[in-house]
């Protein structure tokens, strides 16, 4: 068996195979939705694919001559199917639309749906994915040495993993940003056809693994013997691990931070330490031999438990190297030191679990049909694991008492493996450990909420000081929601990100509504894309609209808005014009059949993971199709944080599919009015008590023409054409570019703010205001 050879296939296999499955996600994104339970229904067709496989290729590998030549034929399927992937998109937004309004409108039938179209979608390939390891672990089959099969086993599912982790950091940090949604998805197909092809021509020949009938007759008779315990520790790695990431990922989005390059950070370093862990598991195996696979569990548990007390010191390391590390690429780093001290031990450690159960397998005629059917199962519990914790433990437990569990389970699966064999000292010995693991998870202190929500990640600067948490829930629609009390004004917060407050950010969230209710025309049906404190929400139903949509991703936002904003938004949920949809606005636009006279959109942050979708050309062309005559858009847009050339970028795709644009600047903040008709104030005039017309037509700071000549200054200044500066879902550029300038000084708004002041036009205001 030519190890190396098929250790670098696989590891190129598996960093195309991670890369797929980015881009696959942000395609079906962009049609079933970003909320918590689309993103499962993702993940769960994603991984029946790879179980499917798993079973399939295990089932019938013993039956083939030339399984590397096979495993190539399998990859060519592979990177075919993924480079029709941009094709098969163009089709999906009109399927979902007729699936979806041929069902009830309940959360469980929408679940389904998106479930198989995901399905639909990544089935063929991820299958084929699937079926490669038992594939190739049939080459193993013909070597006479048991170490060497249990070495070369070993590096073939090592190699896969190092893949993902290199495919992760490759992912977000070059492909997409430099290439492109649809170029990075045909460069990952040709990725695997490459694969493929070096595949099919080293393994022409047929493989020396003595006679396939016999092999055939041992396979099924060693089938109905295969040990209960094997199928147990199979799924129990699989759906303990993936419930450990969905918290290391709960957690880690909430310290690290919450863009495109903070998840890829996370998930390269998971898959690293997982690499790590299925590296040593050959030697360990061959060390420890019996042993080894409960120490391994053990180990894993006593990780789990002794790290815990790192999660609330992680913070600190943000705001004490700012002052000194000021770069993107500097503050990246730190951001991946931290991920790497918090996930280093415990996660290198779950890394041995499943390899060191395929090391137990290695030395049998039928290590082919045993690889398919425990990959299957892991997968199976991968899915389930992930699924559990997510949507029932995480969310009554908390992620502190949450890791608790998981690491008794992984102490209780030690016990379990190794119970027969133990003698009855060992066992009460066991029991011991097992008990002191869910003492230290279950009982020790609780971690300081306040400084894991203290946002420091951000800015890498102290954030806002010490606040006093009065609430906060912990799930995966919203990550950890919060409301903080400091000098009697109450904050939300997402994940430490500001959200609102009733202080004076309740200015700007007044002129949420303000600016765009002065250019409409009816009144008859608003759409507001985030609730936040419901400030924006109530000042809206001042104006005599008809009926008010409401689309929030986040359940725990909609409660803490209610029962601590009621007073100055959160009551409004609560009137007759209002439908609340715990949807993601994108797909709430999507699926609707209505026509809005204002769409208004509420986000804390442009650089969050996913909002640059809400600023994309795809975006403003859904949400033009979905505006009554004269309707207008309203959207936040921020001035702190922000680079010039991303800010024209955004401006000039607005005005290329929404002809007049208008930018507001209130309370600190940006505000985009958009239409296809002029922008011109209407006679109704503000309800009592707020600001007048004038007053707001006070605050405009750009208008069409200024707008564009400021984005001829910055195409200038960047050496590029004007149509160049436009952000796209294939080119992903506000996702990938507005998180860099989180490295900019809060001095850098009001530079930015002079600068456009400059092209601000006098007469096109009073335009506005009908002189």
């Amino acid at each position: 068996m030519r190890v190396r050879l098929i250790a670098a296939l696989f590891v190129l296999s598996g960093a195309a195979g991670l890369v797929d499955q980015v881009c696959f996600s942000k395609y079906l994104s962009y049609v079933v939705g970003s909320t918590a339970h689309a993103v499962s229904a993702v993940l769960a067709a994603f991984m029946a694919g790879m179980a499917l496989g798993a079973r399939i290729g295990g089932r019938y590998a013993h039956r083939v001559d030339r399984p590397l030549f096979v495993y190539g034929v399998l990859e060519v399927v592979v990177g075919v199917t993924v480079a029709l992937t941009p094709f098969a998109f163009s089709l999906l937004p009109d399927l979902y639309l007729w699936l979806v309004r041929g069902v009830p409108g309940s959360p469980l039938a929408i679940a389904f749906v998106r479930w198989l179209l995901a399905v639909l979608f990544v089935i063929v390939p991820t299958t084929a994915m699937g079926a490669t390891l038992p594939l190739l672990s049939r080459l193993t089959e013909g070597e006479p040495d048991a170490s060497l099969r249990e070495r070369a086993l070993g590096v073939l599912y090592a190699s896969n993993t190092l893949g993902g982790a290199v495919g992760s950091l490759a992912s977000v940090y070059l492909l997409l940003p430099a290439l492109g949604l649809r170029s990075t998805t045909v460069g990952a197909a040709g990725a695997s056809i490459l694969v493929g092809a070096v595949a099919m021509a080293a393994g022409r020949a047929p493989a020396a693994n003595g006679d396939r009938a016999t092999l055939a007759a041992s396979a099924s008779s060693d089938e109905a013997r295969t040990p209960l315990s094997l199928a147990f520790v199979a799924f129990m790695s699989g759906a303990l691990v993936f419930a450990s990431e969905v918290v290391f990922v709960h957690l880690l989005v909430l310290l690290v931070g919450t863009s495109a390059y903070a998840f890829g950070v996370i998930l390269s370093i998971f898959l690293a330490c997982l690499f790590l862990g299925a590296a040593l598991a050959p030697r360990v195996h061959r060390r420890y031999r019996l042993a080894a696979l409960p120490g391994g569990l053990l180990l894993a548990a006593i990780a789990l438990a002794l790290t815990m007390p790192l999660w609330p010191r992680i913070p600190e390391l943000f705001p004490r190297l700012g002052a000194h590390v000021t770069s993107f690429a500097g503050r990246e780093l730190v951001r991946g030191l931290a991920a790497l001290v918090a996930l280093a031990l415990p996660v290198t450690l779950m890394g041995l679990s499943f390899p060191l159960l395929l090391q137990t397998v290695a030395a049998r005629r039928d290590v082919s049909q045993l690889v398919g059917r425990l990959t299957a199962i892991n997968t199976v519990g991968s899915v389930l694991g992930s699924l559990v914790v997510g949507y029932l433990v995480l969310p009554a437990l908390g992620s502190q008492r949450t890791l608790g569990i998981v690491s008794g389970l992984f102490a209780l699966a030690a016990v379990a493996v190794s119970w027969a064999e133990l003698r009855p000292r060992r066992r009460a010995q066991m029991l011991a450990m097992v008990a002191g693991v869910l003492l230290v998870g279950l009982f020790a202190p609780r971690w300081d909420l306040a400084r894991m929500t203290g946002g420091y990640n951000v800015y890498f600067d102290w954030g806002r000081g010490p606040e006093t948490i009065l609430w906060a829930r912990e799930d995966t629609q919203g990550g950890v929601t919060t409301v903080t009390e400091k000098e009697g004004v109450h904050t939300l917060l997402t994940n430490g990100k500001f959200q609102g407050n009733d202080g004076h950010e309740m200015y700007a969230q007044r002129g949420f509504a303000h600016y765009p209710a002065l250019f409409v025309k009816d009144f008859r049906r608003a759409l507001v894309v985030g609730l936040g404190t419901g400030v924006t929400l109530d000042t809206l139903l001042k104006y005599p609209f008809e009926k008010v949509e409401v689309a929030e991703i986040s359940p725990a936002i909609v409660s803490a808005s209610r029962t601590y904003f009621a007073d100055i938004g959160g009551a409004a949920l609560d009137d007759r014009r209002v439908a609340l949809s715990l949807e993601d606005g994108r797909n709430h636009l999507l699926v609707s059949d209505a026509r809005y006279d204002l769409i208004g959109i509420e986000l804390s942050s442009v650089w969050f993971a996913g909002a640059g979708s809400l600023y994309s050309r795809e975006f403003y062309q859904l949400a033009k199709s979905k505006l009554s005559a004269g309707g207008v858009l309203q959207q936040w847009i921020q001035l702190h944080h922000i680079q010039a050339h991303d800010l024209a970028v955004v401006l000039h795709t607005l005005r290329s599919e929404l002809p007049h644009v208008a930018l507001f600047y209130g309370g600190g903040q940006g505000i985009l009015v958009a239409s296809e008709a002029p922008l011109v104030a209407s006679s109704l005039r503000p309800f009592a008590g707020e600001r007048t017309v004038d007053d707001l037509l006070g605050d405009v700071l750009l208008t069409t023409n200024g707008i564009d000549a400021f984005v001829a200054d910055v195409a200038r200044g960047a050496h590029q054409e004007i149509d160049e500066l436009v952000s796209t879902d294939d080119n992903l550029y506000i996702e990938y570019a507005t998180p860099r300038g989180n490295v900019l000084p809060w001095g850098a708004r009001d530079e930015l703010v002079a600068r456009l002041r400059a092209f601000r036009s006098e007469p096109e205001i009073a335009a506005m205001r009908g002189e």
